[in-house]
């Protein structure tokens, strides 16, 4: 009897300590990049030149809060690294904006930082960009909640993936400076 007790609690322990390292992995791991196959970035950005950096941020048009905080830090980037050739792409998140409001939004941040609008153009992209968790909303009060990723899409030279990066901070920007330099620009 006392030694099914004991084995028992070795075994309690043991699982303890699986899920403690198992949460750390995946805290780490969790928030460093990872990168998905994009099937369409090589058409919907061959107009930019090729050894250039695509940054997208999925955004609403009049958000107040993550918004102005994300574009911050791509200007943050741009002003870090401007040796790094690099456009930039506000992913319109809400089909219904306009033309005028989006141009509107983005006036005040064009000031800083070279951004365009970026609207899927098909039903592919739209799909793809909200499995990567860019919210599209579909219903108004949605997006009165101010509902979105806060997530970066960058799209490497090579147009064939597109890098999840979850924030974009300072350990971050050494992450992708050493990815960059590692990579020959095809």
């Amino acid at each position: 009897m006392k030694n099914h007790k004991i084995k028992n609690l070795v075994l309690f322990f043991l699982g303890f300590l699986f899920l403690f390292v198992l949460s750390l992995g995946i805290g780490y791991f969790g928030e460093k990049s990872r990168f998905v196959e994009c099937p369409f970035c090589k058409e919907r950005f061959s107009n930019e030149p090729k050894d250039t950096w695509i940054w997208i941020y999925p955004g609403l048009v009049g958000c107040g809060k993550k918004c102005p905080l994300a574009l911050a830090a791509l200007r943050q980037f741009q002003d870090r690294f401007p040796e790094i050739q690099s456009s930039f792409y506000f992913l319109v998140t809400d089909p219904n904006e306009t033309e005028e409001a989006i141009q509107s939004y983005l006036a005040y941040y064009q000031k800083s930082l070279k951004i365009r609008a970026l609207r899927p153009k098909t039903e592919e992209e739209v799909s793809f960009y909200r499995k990567l968790g860019a919210y599209l909303p579909v219903h108004p009060s949605l997006k009165k909640r101010d509902e979105h990723g806060t997530q970066f899409f960058l799209v490497p030279p090579n147009r064939d993936f597109m890098y999840l990066i979850p924030k974009l901070g300072e350990e971050e920007w050494s992450e992708i400076r050493k990815e960059i330099e590692s990579k020959s620009i095809q």
